[in-house]
């Protein structure tokens, strides 16, 4: 660890299992995870499901954590606190790169680049290099460059309309709280103070997603988490969504393309199909 939120470990140690059970309650954390291989011989659908390749990167959704850190997998983990940032700027990059989570929690950036392999490999370095008053700004500037090389967003369009992004990035802070709560639009736009039509431009630019979309992504990772790493029944989750049963299933079902039993039995699958490899 090092005194500017940022953590970087290999992936085959148990750093991670001790680090998330520290830290499972701290929104404010992003995981990158850097796999150079997978040691363990998981089955096709295992790694489909978990979106794992050979020298890839995944930004993964905490929520998921338990999932990898039971893999054994060569390559090493950066755990990035906001605080890590000291320009405005940089956070905004941050949270715009892993806003395009998708349901399942990851972001498969496919096989790295000439760019990426290097930007990784000099963040690395640098990270274990002598500390000197130059090693924070080196790696806050391999880091910002590691994301924007590995993001869809476009930063030229986004970065010429600064208030539209603080508009988006506002919206992204309040739909993580009121998300279950709160489904209609003019809820949020009157919370920031300005208007649906306003809200709907700042998000088409800044993410290319509607609100409707955007709200559906955050509902369906709750409700992962729930099926997932929970025992409560669907009806329970369901009530606990603010959906009555068939809604919920109906809902889940078109946005994930199975009934959550199924997701949940699927899931308890991978868990321990990886568990009993070791």
């Amino acid at each position: 660890m090092n005194d500017m939120k940022c953590w970087i470990f290999p992936l085959d140690s148990r750093d991670l299992y001790r680090f998330y059970s520290a830290h499972m309650d701290d929104a404010s954390l992003y995981y990158g995870l850097y796999v150079e291989k997978c040691m363990q011989d998981l089955s096709a659908g295992t790694r489909e499901a978990l979106h794992l390749r050979d020298d890839s990167v995944l930004l993964v959704d905490p929520y998921l954590i338990p999932v990898y850190y039971r893999l054994y997998l060569k390559g090493y983990v950066i755990i990035i606190a906001e605080a890590f940032f000291t320009l405005n700027e940089h956070k905004a990059l941050l949270k715009l790169s892993f806003s395009h989570v998708r349901p399942e929690g990851i972001i498969d950036m496919g096989y790295l680049n000439g760019e990426q392999k290097k930007c990784m490999d000099l963040l690395y370095m640098e990270y274990c290099s002598q500390h000197d008053d130059m090693r924070a700004p080196a790696l806050r500037n391999l880091l910002v460059n590691m994301v924007l090389l590995s993001s869809a967003v476009n930063y030229e369009g986004q970065l010429k309309s600064g208030h539209l992004l603080n508009h988006a990035l506002q919206f992204m802070g309040l739909i993580d709280n009121y998300a279950v709560r709160e489904k209609k639009i003019n809820f949020y736009a009157g919370r920031i103070g300005i208007t649906e039509k306003m809200l709907r431009k700042s998000l088409q630019l800044i993410y290319n997603k509607t609100f409707r979309e955007i709200l559906t992504n955050r509902i369906l990772i709750e409700a992962m988490k729930l099926l997932v790493f929970g025992n409560k029944s669907i009806t329970r989750i369901a009530h606990e969504l603010d959906y009555d049963v068939s809604d919920f299933i109906r809902f889940f079902s078109h946005g994930k393309g199975m009934h959550p039993k199924d997701l949940r039995i699927s899931y308890r699958e991978i868990i321990n199909e990886i568990e009993n490899g070791y």
